[in-house]
């Protein structure tokens, strides 16, 4: 099935630190598992050739790239004072967060800790693999042995990652946190072994799609500290902040060097 959508970068999503199972195959073309299915796509400009068809996309795909949501809208929001703003959304046209799997973006992020994307990416691939090529389930997880995960390189996270199994096999603990605000989810997560402040906001704004968590980690503390010296204003982008966040870590991450004289 062929779309032409605009506003959809599939390389700025790959490479924003958001989802790490993502497969490049060449010429801007992904392998993409979400949902137990899989789904190839090749973005050629603004037209976008997906292996499925319309059912399986309006069913599954649509909202898992979160067509819905207005980007030009949010960027339009953007003060036209702030220049570190308005080049960080500029350059990550197209990139847009994700509806993911919450189960696996919990996963991830436990993974994520102390740890670079290549990493994550071999980490979760290495889990994967240890269940015959599926994600594992809350209850794989719960019944590993923390040495079988330390085994994998995931050093002390292993230990995080069996609690977390073993917390969200409990009969509808995965549809409660759904059903919570930003503030209980993030109260909720803090209270699984092994989730800080900045690994709860990246699953409330991954997972949960709670677009006002603002992760903070090293390299978004040095944009704080550089462009906004004076904090953040959260007000003027309520609704929209976590979004604006994924623009400045982008840009920190792969475009300010460019820019920079």
């Amino acid at each position: 099935m062929q779309l032409s959508i605009p506003d959809l970068n599939l390389r700025h999503i790959y490479e924003s630190g958001q989802c790490f199972r993502w497969e490049p195959l060449g010429q801007d073309t992904y392998r993409i598992p979400a949902f137990g299915r899989t789904l190839t796509v090749r973005q050629t400009d603004g037209v976008f050739d997906f292996s499925c068809g319309a059912g399986e996309f309006d069913a599954l795909w649509h909202s898992y790239f979160d067509l819905d949501t207005d980007y030009a809208a949010i960027k339009a929001r953007v003060a036209p004072r702030d220049a570190y703003l308005q080049a960080a959304v500029a350059y990550g046209w197209g990139m847009r967060i994700l509806r993911q799997d919450l189960w696996e973006v919990i996963v991830s992020f436990i993974v994520s800790q102390n740890n670079n994307i290549p990493r994550i990416r071999k980490n979760l691939r290495d889990l994967c693999a240890m269940q015959g090529g599926a994600f594992p389930t809350p209850a794989a997880l719960a019944a590993a042995q923390s040495e079988t995960l330390r085994a994998l390189g995931l050093g002390y996270r292993a230990e995080y990652l069996c609690a977390a199994g073993a917390h969200f096999t409990q009969a509808g603990a995965l549809d409660a946190l759904r059903a919570m605000s930003y503030p209980e989810a993030h109260t909720a997560l803090r209270a699984v072994k092994g989730v800080g402040p900045k690994v709860a906001d990246c699953i409330c704004l991954f997972g949960l799609h709670h677009v006002d968590a603002f992760p903070v980690d090293t390299h978004v503390k040095q944009i704080l500290s550089a462009h906004y010296p004076k904090g953040f204003p959260f007000r003027r982008y309520a609704g929209c902040a976590g979004i604006l966040q994924q623009y400045m870590f982008y840009y920190d991450l792969h475009g300010s060097a460019q820019a920079a004289p």
